[in-house]
């Protein structure tokens, strides 16, 4: 026990007054003579007992009231157990991550720890605060209360080594004991196994813990096909337990509903299913699920545009190819067949699918472009003639890890086996048949490598694929082969064709460094903007030819579907969802050590806080002390004889 005014002590020295006047009396006592006395000794014999009895009595009260009034002015206290920690700097972070929107005792997660938080704040302290989006220093309460209450969630989460990192920044200019008030529900992806070897801080842990761990995720959706006007889409969900009953899944183009469906997850804890949609353009596509756990895994935006078609180039050499204007034809693709002394390199080098018709020798200009072509996944069809230069056709296939051309055969051969599990094969027919009247050739060339799409009957591959690289082993003129007589000829080339069509992304991922192409011829001063009905985005771009390339690094956009406007004109559509790291609702809470503190709640920690922090002030009790010994010393005055 301590004292703020110890000086005031010293009075307790005054109690040695009463002391002496008690022990010293000036009163005497006079003999007096009287006749008869044997009645009266033992009365006053009594009587003077109780008396002396008395007066000590009333000495201690009294004694004892004057010591509590000296020892109640000299304000006694017992000291803080620990005055550091509620002067030791603060910084607090709230996990506002999307598995926060989990219902934990008192509601939703972040609502209830933002509400705890505004309840327990320290009125006379400045405290910094960070989310995984967002940071402020040295608030008051009032600021840091406002901001608290328009707190959003992240679209994207940081691990703790990160989250360590900024937290030293926010503190690297306090001297102090520094102190990190860790708020969050320690999903297992926030990967706290690094707080064991963290140091410098002292941390203290609010675990916020959620009562249900069930939920159901759209992950992910893909076109599996597309025509010209029907789109085929697939989307994958997920669940963190088994469930029981279908979960209703809907298409929505804005408010118009395109196909509605239900899923059954079964034993299986993922599931999937397929939406057929007339529609050549979605500008607003939004999947929805209907689950009562975490909201934004139950949407999934997606947009789609209108399709472009496919730049064919065909280069022939004294040969017919106009079958391959009849095969590939509008609205998917723009076919163009140049003899190859007539061949527009500039074409060349914008096309999305490369036909080589029966050309005797690859020269080195043309095989520089078609590398270059090979560099950005261009599809490249090579079709022989009898008579190659094997020399400059295998330089170029070497150059690119494709099939190389070996002797030429001269004996007619069956075209008999087809790979039907082969993507240029499937669907084309609707049962697998042994019989079907085979084409044949008259010459081919032996093929190193590659896979077989389709074989003739001594096994030799007479189509092949390596790498978006079709090779076929024989030509396909009128004198050599039948084979465009063969009803396979369409299937097969059409296939071929639309590995040329680019199948757009539906959607982005916030938070990546997306590079997101489209074809648009820009001017200097001009910038695409990325607008929606809310915001307005200048991401970063540049000019790549005739095409804009669009960076999304550094940019905070939120989940939701967008449209890509240039001089106020509409140029297409583009979607963003939130990762699907923050559905899988596993947790680890970290284990207490040295500088790791483990707290039930907000309240409690503060409280514990303001507890160690304060001195337990005592001049009260002296006081009410005074007055029981007061009241005492009356009492025995009164009613003691």
């Amino acid at each position: 026990m301590e004292f703020k005014q110890p000086e005031l002590l010293y009075a307790l020295f005054l109690l040695l007054i009463p002391l002496a006047v008690h022990l010293f009396q000036l009163r005497r006592f006079q003999k007096e003579d009287f006749t008869n006395v044997k009645f009266l000794k033992k009365v006053i014999r009594q009587t003077r007992k109780s008396s002396r009895l008395k007066k000590w009595l009333v000495l201690v009260t009294r004694m004892l009231m004057l010591a509590s009034l000296i020892l109640a002015f000299a304000q006694p206290y017992f000291p803080a157990k620990n005055p550091e920690s509620a002067q030791s700097d603060k910084l607090i972070f709230l996990d506002n991550s999307y598995s926060m929107q989990a219902t934990g005792q008192n509601g939703e997660l972040l609502s209830a720890a933002v509400q705890d938080l505004i309840k327990n704040l320290p009125e006379n302290e400045e405290i910094s605060f960070f989310t995984h989006n967002t940071e402020f220093r040295n608030l008051s309460a009032e600021e840091l209360i406002t901001e608290l209450q328009n707190l959003d969630f992240a679209e994207n989460s940081s691990e703790f080594n990160t989250l360590n990192l900024r937290a030293k920044q926010l503190l690297k200019n306090s001297t102090g004991n520094k102190n990190l008030i860790f708020i969050s529900d320690f999903q297992q992806n926030l990967n706290t196994a690094e707080l064991s070897n963290a140091s410098n801080l002292n941390y203290h842990i609010i675990p916020a813990i959620p009562e249900n761990t069930q939920n159901i995720s759209l992950d992910s959706v893909f076109i599996s096909n597309r025509e010209t006007s029907e789109i085929s889409l697939q989307v994958l969900l997920s669940s963190t337990a088994e469930v029981s009953e279908s979960v209703s899944i809907s298409v929505y183009n804005g408010e118009a509903l395109l196909a509605k469906t239900a899923v059954n997850f079964e034993e299986n804890q993922n599931s999937e299913t397929s939406f057929k949609i007339n529609a050549e353009e979605i500008s607003n596509g939004i999947i929805k699920i209907e689950d009562a756990s975490l909201a934004y895994d139950n949407s999934l935006f997606f947009s789609l545009n209108k399709l472009k078609p496919a730049e064919v180039v065909g280069i022939s050499q004294g040969k017919d190819a106009t079958f391959l204007s009849r095969i590939l034809t509008p609205p998917e693709f723009n076919t163009t067949i140049f003899e190859i002394d007539q061949l527009d390199f500039n074409r060349l080098n914008d096309a999305d699918l490369v036909i080589l018709n029966e050309l005797k020798v690859v020269s080195g200009a043309l095989e520089s472009n078609l590398l270059n072509l090979q560099k950005n996944a261009v599809p490249l069809v090579i079709i022989p003639s009898e008579s190659i230069d094997k020399s400059s056709y295998n330089n170029l296939l070497n150059r690119i890890n494709a099939p190389t051309f070996s002797e030429l055969k001269t004996q007619e051969t069956l075209i008999t086996d087809l790979a039907f599990d082969h993507p240029l094969l499937t669907g084309v027919f609707e049962e697998r048949i042994d019989n079907f009247d085979y084409p044949k050739v008259q010459t081919y060339y032996n093929m190193q490598h590659g896979n077989k799409v389709i074989s003739f009957q001594n096994n030799s591959g007479f189509l092949l694929e390596l790498d978006n690289v079709f090779l076929f082993s024989a030509a396909l003129n009128p004198e050599n082969s039948n084979f465009r007589n063969s009803p396979l000829i369409v299937p097969v080339f059409y296939n071929m064709g639309l590995t040329a069509l680019k199948t757009p992304d539906l959607y982005y991922e916030t938070g990546k460094e997306n590079e997101i192409k489209i074809q648009l011829q820009t001017q200097q001063d001009e910038v695409v903007h990325i607008v929606s009905e809310t915001e307005d985005f200048i991401p970063q771009q540049r000019v790549l030819g005739d095409n804009l390339e669009i960076l999304t690094s550094g940019l905070e956009i939120a989940s939701g579907n967008y449209s890509l406007e240039y001089k106020n004109e509409n140029q297409g559509y583009i979607s963003f969802n939130s990762p699907r790291v923050e559905s899988e609702l596993e947790y680890t809470i970290p284990q207490e050590t040295e500088n790791v503190e483990i707290h039930s709640s907000i309240g409690s920690y503060f409280n514990e806080i303001k507890a160690a922090g304060q001195s337990n002030e005592l001049w009260k009790c002296f006081v009410i002390f005074a007055l029981i010994f007061l009241s005492a010393e009356m009492l025995l005055l009164k009613y003691l004889k």
